[in-house]
């Protein structure tokens, strides 16, 4: 892996909130997690918007500034 990411993955606490909610946390560290905190919801919102569909690039194409 990326070792910028990988060094933020160990400045990471794992936070359960009264709810049952999981989330990262820096514990009152200094150090950065902003890397897999920009991971885990890009993940999250893969796994839920999921559409088979086509892409938009697909129709239109790439366009540029």
């Amino acid at each position: 892996g990326h070792p910028v990411l990988r060094w933020m993955m160990d400045n990471i606490y794992i936070r359960t909130d009264p709810a049952g909610n999981i989330k990262p946390d820096k514990a009152k560290s200094t150090e950065k997690i902003d890397g897999v905190v920009a991971t885990i919801m890009g993940l999250d919102r893969a796994i839920r918007n999921e559409d088979n569909g086509d892409s938009v690039y697909d129709g239109r194409g790439l366009l540029m500034l």
